[in-house]
């Protein structure tokens, strides 16, 4: 026995909503899981204005761990003098690989606010910057450190309102 239209559709907007709530609960729908940040969040959010700074230092120093651990593992820990490093090397590495996959990506969003301010501080015609002025106070707020100042600054001196 075939089950009836209204019934089909019942089931197909039953195993929609499934789906949605799965994705939901996995964080894929662009909600919030929670309405509070947690600790590393607040702690991160507590560093506005040193965020580049930091992911920058975290993102290079890792990345240098991480090739001296590989060089270690890969060329040294068949030496005599060096094979005894090599458990410290893998732990190094695996610690850094982890550092650098948290921080370079932070890294380069930072690194395109400034990117983006530079290009718009380039800038020639005074229409083309009047369009395009929310996205300098968007990126000179996530800076912070006092980009949003300067950015207020080039503007005035171009005699663009705010």
């Amino acid at each position: 026995m075939m089950p009836s239209e209204d019934s089909r559709s019942t089931m197909q907007t039953t195993a929609v909503q499934g789906r949605i709530e799965g994705l939901r609960f996995v964080g894929l729908t662009g909600e919030g899981m929670s309405e509070e940040a947690g600790f590393f969040g607040r702690l991160w959010a507590n560093q506005h204005g040193k965020q580049f700074g930091i992911s920058a230092t975290a993102a290079g120093a890792s990345g240098i761990l991480l090739v001296a651990c590989m060089y270690q593992i890969l060329f040294l820990q068949d030496h005599a003098d060096w094979n005894e490093f090599t458990g410290g090397a893998i732990v190094g590495a695996v610690l850094s690989l982890i550092v650098f996959l948290v921080a370079f990506p932070e890294f380069l969003r930072f690194r395109g606010y400034v990117a983006l301010l530079e290009e718009l501080k380039e800038i020639q015609s005074t229409a083309e910057l009047r369009r395009r002025k929310a996205e300098g106070v968007e990126a000179a707020e996530a800076l912070g450190a006092g980009h949003l100042e300067q950015w207020n600054a080039f503007l005035d001196k171009r005699g663009v309102k705010r």
